[in-house]
């Protein structure tokens, strides 16, 4: 009966290893054979069969997603090129490196086009798939409302609008070699300073701003605020109120139009705010009123 059971288990795992190996092939475009796809990591697979005697304590679903992995990178490997499917361009925008500075001399891109993530901001990481706060300050082309899609990424046709003069990032990115990130990573980044810090007193406006309406302000406030339990959330409204006031002021004084200003000030405080939970509410008198 126990041989009868095995073999019963066994047949069931060809089916399911079938399917998972069609699912990884789906996932990156490739046009290799489920058996094939298989047979090339098989011995990988089967060294991850559990060993409960030796102390491996890992669940069938830890295993599985071990051997998804493992399916993964092989399917990728079968398909060392790109092949424009657009996977890359729908899991976030481009960071922009010194190399695409000539971009902007040649008009490709503009200060519409591109967003300044300030140093200390929450953004979410492909690598760890988690929010964390970054450590620096770089530039990354906008993305799509709601969405993690670039705003280059055409959605009838699946293509790039300026796919002939990319970011460097977008054409040595190699979603098929997801260990080449850290080599990407590793190149220069640009930041405000390398447009703008020649600017005289434009420049001064912007580093007063991050002084004042900085995200380890916005951090200390919104500790503060749980350590109060909602008391001080005058401090918040405060913060969110005078960056917002500079971004009004600084586009009149300096004519920069709207769809700039996330570019020159950064990402407006009320929005990161959503990252803690709140909710920001304009009100008629021209204040604002925060919610959870």
């Amino acid at each position: 009966m126990n041989e009868d059971f095995n073999r019963a288990d066994w047949d069931f795992f060809k089916v399911a290893l079938k399917e998972e190996a069609r699912e990884a092939i789906w996932k990156v475009g490739a046009s290799v054979e489920p058996q094939a796809l298989i047979e090339s990591v098989l011995e990988k697979i089967q060294a991850l069969a559990p060993h409960p005697e030796s102390g491996d304590t890992r669940t069938d679903e830890q295993i599985w997603t071990q051997i998804r992995e493992l399916l993964l990178k092989a399917a990728y490997a079968t398909r060392p090129n790109c092949i424009r499917c657009g996977k890359c361009c729908t899991m976030g925008s481009p960071t922009l490196t010194s190399h695409d500075m000539d971009l902007f001399v040649k008009n490709v891109l503009t200060p519409r086009h591109v967003i300044t993530i300030r140093s200390g901001e929450p953004v979410y990481s492909n690598v760890t798939e988690q929010a964390t706060n970054t450590d620096r300050e770089f530039i990354k082309i906008r993305e799509k409302p709601h969405s993690r899609t670039c705003v280059f990424f055409e959605d009838m046709t699946k293509t790039c609008a300026i796919y002939d003069s990319r970011p460097r990032q977008c054409a040595a990115q190699e979603c098929w070699n997801p260990a080449n990130y850290n080599e990407i990573d590793e190149e220069p980044k640009l930041d405000r300073k390398a447009f703008l810090g020649s600017t005289g007193y434009f420049w001064e406006v912007i580093e007063r701003h991050d002084e004042r309406c900085s995200h380890a302000e916005l951090a200390r406030l919104m500790t503060r605020l749980g350590a109060t339990k909602g008391q001080t959330i005058d401090e918040v409204v405060g913060l969110l109120q005078m960056d917002h006031e500079v971004r009004l002021r600084a586009a009149e004084r300096f004519q920069l139009a709207a769809d700039t200003l996330d570019f020159f000030f950064g990402r407006p405080l009320r929005e990161v705010v959503s990252a803690y939970g709140l909710r920001v509410e304009d009100q008629p008198d021209g204040t604002i009123l925060v919610t959870t």
